[in-house]
């Protein structure tokens, strides 16, 4: 069974499905409400788990009740929390989040990061992946610097704050395309990436919802379509998105390939509501998929 190190945000999302999202002060019925894991390195994790795979979860997490919550369900979804902090004075993260009838949201977040004393004496060597996402820069460089000689594959989920000191411990950087532009002060995504790439030694990506994913292969850009569907939820997508690629990524060295497989994780995900309970598990997805 492969092996996965994350690290990242965790959160407990409050999820409320709306015909449109409010626009004005006022008091609103939603249509169905639900509790579910949240936050980017949370979410991958559920992904990575329910797919098969052995996942190691770096975290903070409050030792009050939004915590204890989120533990139970995380626990519950088999990821090992041998490497999560839990913290006394800590306010776990926790997301409300509303969604309309396509699928977009609205999220409310309340979020913080401690500076942490990084757990010692792990043996990295034994995971045969690592995924960190851009929210808990501080820390996660702490981390990387302890397994810069680690030749596995390294991936980051790059959004809005993403730093060039960051992208330099990666193999693999996969940014949104808000994250791109926030990034490169670019609209154009072959530009920006272009531009990364004369700067950088990693491995490039960018994710824009329904148009897929696009990368650079030699100066050609490349784009593979995202799935056409109906999405019921969008929420959670994305970091779905991410672990399904890492986790193809550690067993084929075909790009092609492990985007193709994120993104049909991704869609499947986007048939559900839920955020990451929507996420598939491996015995749901086509046997070519498998």
């Amino acid at each position: 069974m492969k092996s996965f190190f994350v690290h990242g945000l965790s959160a407990l999302d409050l999820i409320h499905t709306v015909s449109d999202i409010p626009k004005s002060p006022e008091k609103y019925k939603s249509n169905s409400s639900y509790i579910s894991i949240g936050g980017n390195a949370a979410n991958a994790s559920v992904t990575i788990s329910r797919l098969g795979a052995k996942v190691y979860l770096s975290t903070s997490i409050g030792k009050d009740e939004v915590g204890n919550i989120l533990k139970q369900k995380l626990l519950s979804e088999n990821i090992d929390l041998t490497y999560t902090y839990f913290l006394d004075d800590f306010k776990t993260s926790i997301s409300s989040i509303i969604i309309n009838k396509d699928g977009e949201r609205l999220i409310l977040n309340n979020r913080k990061f401690n500076n942490l004393k990084i757990h010692k004496n792990v043996d990295y060597e034994k995971f045969d992946g690592f995924l960190f996402d851009s929210r808990d820069i501080k820390n996660s460089i702490k981390i990387l610097k302890k397994i810069k000689n680690v030749k596995k594959p390294k991936l980051l989920d790059a959004e809005e704050n993403t730093t060039s000191e960051l992208l330099t411990y990666f193999s693999h950087v996969v940014f949104s395309y808000q994250g791109l532009k926030s990034f490169t002060g670019l609209d154009d995504i072959e530009t920006a990436l272009i531009f990364i790439s004369k700067k950088f030694d990693c491995k490039t990506f960018v994710t824009n919802g329904e148009y897929g994913c696009y990368y650079l292969k030699g100066n050609v850009l490349i784009n593979i379509p995202a799935i056409k569907i109906k999405p019921i939820d969008t929420l959670a997508a994305g970091d779905i998105w991410h672990g399904a690629f890492l986790l193809k990524l550690v067993s084929t060295t075909s790009l092609k390939k492990c985007i193709e497989y994120a993104n049909y994780i991704a869609s499947l995900k986007c048939k559900k509501f839920g955020g990451s309970s929507g996420a598939p598990f491996r015995s749901e997805l086509k046997d070519d998929f498998k």
